[in-house]
């Protein structure tokens, strides 16, 4: 979910009573970025799931609470979801995390094309336990973020979340199908044609355990049969079922909701 040396005044419009506790979380384990890899086309292989995050955004962004301080956002991506808020919501500041610096790159071009939302959005280079965040809080919006945590860390990641809200305030995030870890065979489609090049996704998973499951991802571009570009990446990833999800936010003092039968879910601090 990048540098915040831009300016001394963007950093005491966001940042003057941001404090982080050091110990609040566990420290997640470093891994290789498997973003290297899908940043050179991610909004193209991520189009799949683009209509729904954008239509949970649009339910739940009017609730986010603008006057508690920012919208923290953990694990930004390209940004196209902090400017559907910004876009949305005039009064909204966004608090993004992207420690990635192949897709924060991409979120700070997207940034760099709108000048007027400098002074309401920081893109910041570290994960949620680096991260100098706000003390304070608006809403938070996680997309494809919780399944890094294992249960400890989600278990003080929803208890530090808790404490940075206001009553009422909301977390948004997904729960990655499958709900259980299972076997995914392998399967290839082709995501765009664009121009002369064929971009195509080769997908397949691994029962680790009862919560995680080893992904391996191909992305390819094509000249016709000719293969231009074809990496591939892996990382693991837990699969939380709702069940453990109503659980585990229940004991964080939040109020789990699920939006119709999506994957998407809202935390309420009541």
């Amino acid at each position: 979910m990048d540098d915040l040396d831009s300016t001394d005044d963007q950093a005491s419009v966001q940042d003057s009573d941001t404090v982080q506790d050091s110990d609040s979380v566990p420290e997640q384990a470093s891994v290789q970025d498997p973003y290297e890899v899908t940043a050179g086309a991610y909004d193209l292989f991520n189009a799949d799931d683009r209509a729904a995050q954008q239509a949970a955004l649009r339910t739940v962004v009017d609730r986010f609470r603008p006057e508690a301080r920012p919208v923290l956002e953990v694990g930004a991506g390209s940004g196209r979801n902090f400017a559907t808020m910004l876009n949305h919501h005039p009064q909204l500041t966004v608090f993004a995390l992207e420690p990635s610096a192949p897709m924060r790159a991409l979120a700070l071009g997207r940034v760099a094309d709108h000048p007027e939302w400098f002074d309401r959005i920081t893109v910041w280079p570290q994960a949620y336990t680096e991260a100098r965040l706000p003390d304070r809080i608006g809403g938070a919006v996680m997309f494809g973020v919780l399944g890094h945590f294992d249960a400890a860390q989600r278990s003080a990641l929803l208890a530090d979340l808790a404490r940075r809200l206001p009553v009422g305030g909301v977390v948004l995030l997904d729960l990655k199908p499958p709900a259980r870890p299972q076997d995914v065979e392998p399967y290839e489609f082709t995501v765009a044609r664009i121009g002369a090049l064929t971009y195509r996704c080769r997908t397949e998973g691994q029962v680790i355990d009862h919560e995680r499951m080893l992904w391996r991802i191909t992305y390819r571009t094509l000249d016709g049969d000719r293969v231009l570009v074809d990496d591939t990446t892996e990382h693991e990833y837990r699969h939380l079922c709702p069940e453990a999800l109503r659980a585990e936010a229940a004991a964080a003092g939040l109020r789990p909701e699920q939006l119709g039968d999506s994957t998407y879910w809202t935390l309420t601090k009541d």
